[in-house]
């Protein structure tokens, strides 16, 4: 028997009242589904950490091509096509290098800009000037979608989903939508590098968790 007071109190009633409406009050059913969103968005972490690791190599890569600067970041032709995004994210970068007494080098820089920065370099303000570059990112799109506005499509809407994640929101409302999402990010991931599929094998139990919750996520 669940602690109500409790669970209340440290959840919050906010946080609940979603569940609470999809089960019709029944606080049981609403905090087994409560625990079986955190437990099938845990199973969705080793995809979105390849893809994202992933997709920042790739662009950094191509970047350091384009502008012939591993500092891309700084170099000056960047900097006046960038947007104050951008340049605010970078900024911060160098902020919380600092503040963690550390050398600022481009593989720090490049680990704390956030997945929002790398998909913001989607944006059409680049179709003209990044996206010949950063369409080598995706070696195995097929050419004839291989578009700047496909690319911000697909992985916004991942970026999306992994923030309502790792804000630990609900994402497990529609089952079907979800299985979508995870095939987008497997997708975005062959997109990139047909090898990094391999390492998905061991890493992706998506499937069989929701299987095992789909009862308790469903039932009324």
């Amino acid at each position: 028997m669940v602690n109500k007071a409790i669970i209340e109190k440290i959840i919050s009633k906010e946080r609940l009242e979603p569940y609470l409406r999809h089960h019709k009050n029944d606080f049981e059913n609403a905090i087994s589904h409560y625990k079986s969103n955190i437990l099938i968005s845990e199973t969705f972490y080793p995809l979105l950490a390849i893809l994202e690791v992933g997709l920042r190599n790739s662009i950094d890569y191509q970047l350091t091509k384009r502008f012939n600067d591993k500092q891309w970041y700084e170099n000056i032709e960047f900097v006046r096509i960038a947007s104050r995004f951008q340049i605010d994210r970078i900024s911060e970068a160098r902020t919380n290098i600092m503040s963690e007494k550390k050398e600022i080098t481009s593989g720090r820089i490049m680990s704390e800009l956030s997945f929002g920065f790398w998909t913001s370099l989607f944006d059409t303000r680049f179709e003209m000037t990044l996206w010949k570059s950063l369409r080598l990112s995706f070696p195995n799109c097929p050419k004839n979608i291989r578009k700047r506005k496909t690319m911000s499509s697909k992985f916004n809407g991942i970026r999306r989903l992994r923030n309502r994640i790792f804000h630990h929101e609900a994402i497990t409302w529609n089952l079907s939508v979800l299985n979508s999402y995870k095939l987008e990010i497997i997708e975005g991931i062959e997109w990139l590098d047909k090898d990094l599929l391999e390492w998905l094998v061991e890493l992706n139990h998506i499937d069989e968790t929701i299987e095992k919750y789909r009862k308790t996520i469903e039932k009324e």
